[in-house]
């Protein structure tokens, strides 16, 4: 099923760009909200997602190998490990490891998101970013699993994959509780955005209801979003019917490199299995950058 999601998520937004770049003037109708959801205006609502968060994009790290890659004319990897999160029970704390692997012609970045018990030290997969990096029929270029906040005991991390260089991506909601007792880690839950054309960003927890998370959704590429709550239910809450939101910052803060800043990266003769994985080529250098349509740029710009 989540597949099958992901898939027909790929497929409407491929469509929407093919009608943005053909300038269709085509009206998508937006998914109905629930009848018993609050409408706000937008200076009503907090902006939780403007404050501090674990961590930024590295967008320039991740452009910087690949161009590195092109003038090397070899294969580089690159680790990053985000600073832990420490969680409010002080015996657990979280992390991310973004795996970037950067040939001269394209890119693949993965993603997996650890917890640790502090007392034993022991590590624990929680959630893998990489299964539609690695789907066969419809490959996207990135995945990523950033953790961004604790409410209670319960962590809200952002799972975010697309295409470089374009402005096709999209975001899910992957929440984990911490463990109750010693029987084990419990799984994590997975949340849907609303069914939307063009993209769906999530932003944080949502500051008026427990348990909910709030998406920047939109039908179309070229349209303001609009702000929208999602919980395990699935209803759709709109909080406001427009959105504004901030300019994305590349930045390292917040991440640990495998190797010293000023060490170049090993390089490497094979490709690791990239270029033979049928996946569109892609110039992963600033005139692209450039060609980005908006703020959201599928990784360029974020």
């Amino acid at each position: 099923m989540v597949k099958q999601t992901q898939q027909n998520r790929l497929r409407c937004s491929i469509l929407a760009l093919l009608l943005l770049c053909a300038g269709a003037g085509v009206a998508w109708a937006a998914p109905a909200a629930s009848s018993s959801a609050p409408f706000a205006s937008l200076s009503a609502v907090r902006a939780p997602w403007t404050e501090s968060l674990a961590v930024a994009i590295p967008w320039d790290w991740i452009y910087g190998l690949q161009e590195q890659a092109q003038q090397r004319q070899c294969t580089l990897v690159g680790l990053l490990r985000s600073d832990p999160l420490p969680a409010p029970d002080p015996q657990w704390q979280v992390y991310t490891r973004l795996d970037m692997v950067a040939t001269p012609r394209m890119g693949r970045l993965t993603s997996v998101l650890f917890v640790e018990n502090t007392r034993t030290g022991a590590l624990q997969v929680l959630y893998q970013a990489a299964a539609s990096v690695y789907d066969r029929s419809e490959p996207l270029d990135f995945a990523m699993i950033l953790p961004l906040r604790w409410r209670g005991s319960s962590l809200l991390a952002r799972e975010y994959e697309g295409w470089f260089q374009t402005d096709l991506s999209w975001d899910r909601a992957v929440i984990w509780t911490l463990p109750a007792s010693a029987q084990g880690i419990p799984a994590v839950q997975i949340w849907e955005p609303p069914s939307v054309l063009g993209y769906a960003e999530l932003l944080d927890w949502d500051p008026q209801a427990q348990e909910r998370v709030l998406f920047a959704v939109a039908d179309s590429l070229g349209e303001q979003p609009r702000l929208v709550s999602v919980g395990p239910d699935q209803q759709v809450l709109l909080r406001a019917a427009a959105v504004t939101l901030p300019p994305t910052v590349s930045s390292l803060r917040g991440w640990q490199g495998a190797t010293p800043v000023d060490e170049e990266p090993l390089c490497h003769q094979g490709s690791f299995g990239l270029e033979k994985s049928g996946r569109v080529e892609l110039s992963m250098n600033k005139v692209g950058q450039e060609r980005c349509l908006d703020r959201k740029c599928g990784g360029a710009g974020r």
